[in-house]
């Protein structure tokens, strides 16, 4: 496993001299060391969700190599903070090492240009110094997305995100979505694969279903971490979240589908929190083959997040699910030369909202 920071994160000190810029002081640090602190920053700024999310997730990233980086003001009190979470990807054959930024957040009275253009440009030149990531990436807000353009972070595209009617207790409307479902499959020439359903807390931790498409050489895929879920989804594994394998009907073989998905919520909503599938080709099926037994358990609405314009994206539509209009950029910025080929994939990344910070 890679890792942002050296191994023996047993201290957190400040990497290398503090630098200024807006009135802060900036320095690299342990996060765990200064939870009170960045905690507090947060709830300052109407984020009460935060300290559940920080307990949640940042013991597990600083094991795996995270890192935040904070600024200080002449009293020594946290007002800007961003944190780096390390994520390996499979691009073909090879691993790329990406690293998530996510929490950005700058007290109100140091919101100017200055203190976040500096606090990111102390988090840049870290990361090329020591050398452990391939590529930064982030889906940040459109006032963050200003300041890491500005330091030279590029589009990557968008996350889009794409709806599937299932069911509906009007029996006209109902009959219609059935025949739209029937149309959909002869159109997308979709197999039919068994689907096996099985709770998230019945598997045991770090043993979720991961099937890497090998076949998918063109594109950059998250790889397997189970602690991801744990950390995005609150709750997780939850009454709520099921996984569900797909396989070839009358085949002997493993599955060539899986996908974790959160529902049906109390408006009827599933929502796909992962998708796998062996191959581009057998995408269509998995979905329309997973929308029936979502069907047939009572969701009424299925819902997936993809990058719009990819190739993943056309298959999606083939299934039958209809884009929404609101998305998410995501922007990355290359720190090695595989981090630079990982990027010019374009939309071909196959990130879900899990895998990154909204």
């Amino acid at each position: 496993m890679h890792s942002l920071t050296p191994v023996d994160t047993q201290s957190t000190a400040v990497v290398e001299a503090p630098a200024r810029g807006g009135g802060l002081t900036f320095a690299r640090v342990n996060p765990l060391e200064f939870s009170a602190e960045i905690k507090q920053l947060f709830l300052a700024h109407e984020r009460p969700e935060f300290p559940a999310f920080f307990d949640r997730t940042y013991p597990d990233a600083v094991a795996d190599g995270a890192a935040s980086w904070v600024g200080r003001d002449v009293q020594g009190r946290i007002c800007a903070h961003i944190a780096q979470f390390p994520r390996p990807f499979r691009f073909g054959s090879r691993e790329a090492r990406g690293s998530l930024l996510a929490n950005l957040m700058v007290a109100q009275a140091h919101r100017s240009v200055w203190p976040a253009l500096s606090l990111v440009r102390g988090l840049l030149r870290d990361s090329r110094e020591f050398g452990t990531v391939d590529f930064l990436y982030g889906d940040p807000n459109e006032k963050a997305l200003a300041i890491l353009k500005a330091v030279g972070f590029r589009s990557v595209g968008e996350l889009r995100r794409f709806v599937l009617p299932l069911t509906d207790q009007r029996r006209s409307v109902d009959l219609g979505i059935r025949l739209y479902h029937l149309l959909g499959r002869v159109k997308a020439k979709s197999a039919s694969l068994v689907v096996t359903a099985q709770r998230a807390g019945d598997i045991p931790a770090g043993s979720e279903p991961f099937i890497d498409a090998a076949t998918d050489v063109h594109a950059l895929r998250p790889g397997a971490r189970p602690s991801v879920f744990r950390h995005r989804l609150a709750g997780y594994p939850g009454l709520n979240d099921w996984w569900y394998t797909l396989r070839r009907r009358g085949s002997g073989g493993g599955p060539v589908g899986a996908a974790l998905v959160r529902g049906p919520d109390s408006r009827g909503l599933s929502v796909v929190c992962a998708l796998q599938f062996e191959s581009l080709a057998l995408v269509s099926s998995v979905l329309v083959s997973l929308a029936g037994a979502l069907r047939e358990g009572g969701a009424e609405r299925l819902e997936i997040s993809v990058m719009a314009g990819s190739q993943l994206a056309r298959e999606v539509r083939r299934a039958g699910f209809v884009p929404r209009q609101d998305c998410i950029p995501v922007v990355a910025m290359p720190l090695s030369p595989l981090g630079t080929e990982a990027i010019a994939v374009g939309a071909e990344w196959r990130v879900l909202p899990v895998d990154l910070d909204r």
